[in-house]
């Protein structure tokens, strides 16, 4: 077993034995099923454009908070750029998705599970909320994979 396999299933370890039940509860009970944030239906077929835009099955654009728009949004020219330089030229398309609902701990810590501390998101405003925290693990995973030692506070 490799440190990376090691160090998800320590993680496992740090969620309650009922946390289906109480992810359930979060999702389904508490926020009816579509995402606290920007308001997207759990299951929905969706358009997925610039800055977290999306479009339901009815056509209707909304921003990333839910609210109604005319259209899509128009790409960040830095990120329209970065996208075409990291993919050969390729510029960044409306993409379909199907939305999954998860619960998300907004203070990272797995094994706080008050009510107040999770929220019902689905899998585009989940990783933007911890994009800060996944950079920080990924550049950990990343130095554990070479062999570095990293030091714990």
């Amino acid at each position: 077993m490799d440190i990376v396999e090691r160090r998800r299933r320590a993680q496992k370890r740090k969620y309650p034995g009922n946390w289906s039940l109480i992810s359930d509860r979060i999702r389904f009970m508490r926020a009816g099923g579509v995402c606290e944030f920007c308001a997207k239906p759990h299951g929905a077929k969706v358009t997925v454009g610039a800055e977290n835009c999306w479009a339901g099955e009815d056509g209707q654009w909304r921003d990333r908070n839910g609210k109604r728009l005319p259209g899509p949004l128009p790409w960040p020219r830095d990120y329209w750029w970065k996208y075409v330089i990291r993919h050969g030229g390729k510029i960044p398309q409306l993409r379909p998705a199907v939305v999954i609902l998860q619960t998300a701990h907004l203070d990272h810590d797995p094994a706080n599970c008050a009510d107040e501390n999770l929220a019902a998101l689905c899998q585009f405003c989940h990783a933007e909320y911890d994009v800060q925290q996944r950079l920080w693990s990924g550049g950990i995973t990343f130095d554990l994979k070479r062999g570095q030692k990293v030091l714990w506070k």
